[in-house]
């Protein structure tokens, strides 16, 4: 399990892995859930990314501490999409 990983819940949901690999908690991980492209964008703070050749939304405005024995195996990586989504952190937690 790394950062930036994604994974699919029993639910279906897609969620992105943003807790560092650093820390060494791993009881929990900080996770957004990816949406269909079809759902409203807010710049900076929703990011866009390609999963799979699909676009989808990165709600970073939904974060949420998941039990990490839910997250299973990763179905993809998004590594390349780190400034992005550290950037849309920072909007939501420092409002810039």
């Amino acid at each position: 399990m790394a950062q930036f990983d994604v994974f699919r819940l029993e639910t279906g949901t897609l969620v992105i892995d943003l807790q560092t690999d650093l820390i060494g908690l791993d009881a929990t991980r900080i996770v957004a859930p990816l949406l269909d492209e079809a759902n409203t964008a807010f710049p900076g703070l929703t990011p866009v990314v390609l999963l799979a050749g699909r676009r989808w939304i990165v709600r970073v405005p939904q974060l949420a501490a998941v039990p990490a024995a839910i997250l299973g195996r990763p179905v993809g990586a998004l590594p390349e999409a780190r400034e992005p989504l550290l950037r849309a952190i920072d909007i939501l937690t420092h409002g810039f």
